[in-house]
């Protein structure tokens, strides 16, 4: 068959199959009429073989030496690099996931009007925002978007205080090492979160007084609060603060 029909029948584009013959990695025979290249089953599969080692991290130089029976050793070693790229993009793409299947929860609850959410969370990790570091934390969450909330963070021990101290935190999964020194681990745990509209303004700002309503809830269904509370925002207004949609998330356990 010629070219074109390799390509098609590979899905190795053309110009890619001429490059692995101009480095010796394959050798189709000639039409002794007009010299054009004749492919062989057997080329297709080394094209396939070669198209497939190169694709999931082996150097063509590596691969190309494999074929003659040499550097295992290092085709080993590049196999086991390339698995540790893959199951950190793995782990990244399902922090997404996650976070994309989280919010659209949140979305199912405004659309449907749903008056409470139960859920559990996994491991995650907290990072406390301080003035002095925002710039390195927004340069972070544009390397690593989608995987970290912006939270207003209620540590349990001053959930009953009459002003709560500003803690405003990141909560995300998985580890980002730029921050090793800095997070803290958030055992798996159990949630119950509320949907509110909240004016944003100094004459509306949130209390315990405000919550006490939402943690009656949570003991009528069966559970209590149990840790910290979360309070994020889903919607707003891009022209000012008002009517604001948050999310008040209050760490639970069964009573």
């Amino acid at each position: 068959m010629n070219i074109l029909e390799a390509s098609k029948r590979t899905g190795v584009s053309k110009d890619m199959i001429r490059f692995y013959e101009k480095k010796g990695m394959i050798h189709p025979a000639r039409n002794e009429k007009n010299n054009y290249r004749i492919y062989s089953d057997h080329d297709l599969n080394m094209i396939v073989m070669i198209h497939t080692y190169n694709s999931i991290g082996m150097s063509l130089k590596t691969v190309s030496n494999l074929l003659n029976g040499k550097d295992l050793e290092k085709a080993e070693t590049e196999l086991k690099t390339s698995i540790k790229q893959l199951q950190n993009e793995e782990m990244w793409i399902r922090a997404k996931l996650n976070n994309a299947i989280d919010m659209a929860n949140l979305f199912d609850m405004i659309s449907n009007e749903k008056s409470y959410e139960i859920g559990e969370r996994e491991d995650c990790y907290c990072y406390t925002i301080k003035d002095e570091n925002m710039n390195n934390i927004y340069s972070c969450l544009a390397e690593n978007g989608g995987i970290a909330r912006a939270v207003f963070r209620i540590k349990n021990e001053h959930l009953k205080d009459e002003y709560w101290p500003e803690n405003h935190a990141l909560l995300f999964a998985p580890f980002i090492d730029e921050l090793r020194d800095d997070i803290e681990l958030i055992p798996a745990h159990k949630f119950y979160r509320v949907l509110l509209k909240h004016e944003n303004d100094n004459d509306n700002v949130l209390t315990y007084s405000s919550l006490e309503k939402i943690i009656e809830n949570i003991k009528t269904i069966g559970y209590e609060p149990s840790g910290d509370v979360y309070i994020y925002q889903i919607m707003g207004n891009a022209e000012n603060d008002y009517d604001d949609h948050v999310c008040v998330e209050v760490t639970v356990r069964s009573l």
